[in-house]
């Protein structure tokens, strides 16, 4: 998948990095890594469903527009997850945009749900061990 490298590089052109608030929302316990697991994979689910589902077909259906729903489920995407600073919001819109065109392209939600839970998954194992 092409979503993960792209938003590395992204991230790193917009010299984003891991800050202190970023860091604190990793799991620190061993509860917590199983609490974030378990969120990590509804999120991915939840997430795709109303943003890659709903509001593409929404956006599409006002439209006419795919790219445009796209775009915007993009945009909206990033904003939801507003408690990042703006660099790691805009890398967020562009996977959001990423998601909507792998949803798009394969014509099923599945594919993104996976990426998006490992993706949540692994952040959170990575931030756990990195501890």
């Amino acid at each position: 998948m092409v979503e993960i490298p792209l938003a590395s590089l992204l991230s790193h052109l917009l010299g984003d990095s891991v800050s202190d608030r970023t860091a604190s929302f990793t799991p620190q316990t061993g509860f917590e890594l199983v609490v974030w697991l378990g969120m990590a994979a509804t999120a991915g689910f939840c997430e795709e469903l109303i943003f890659r589902g709903y509001l593409i077909r929404q956006f599409r259906a006002w439209t006419g527009s795919p790219v445009f729903a796209i775009v915007v489920q993009g945009v909206a995407f990033g904003l939801i997850h507003g408690y990042y600073d703006y660099k790691t919001i805009v890398v967020i819109m562009v996977e959001g945009c990423l998601l909507g065109l792998l949803a798009h392209w394969r014509k099923s939600l599945r594919p993104g749900m996976l990426a998006h839970g490992l993706e949540d998954v692994l952040g959170g194992l990575v931030g756990f061990l990195a501890r």
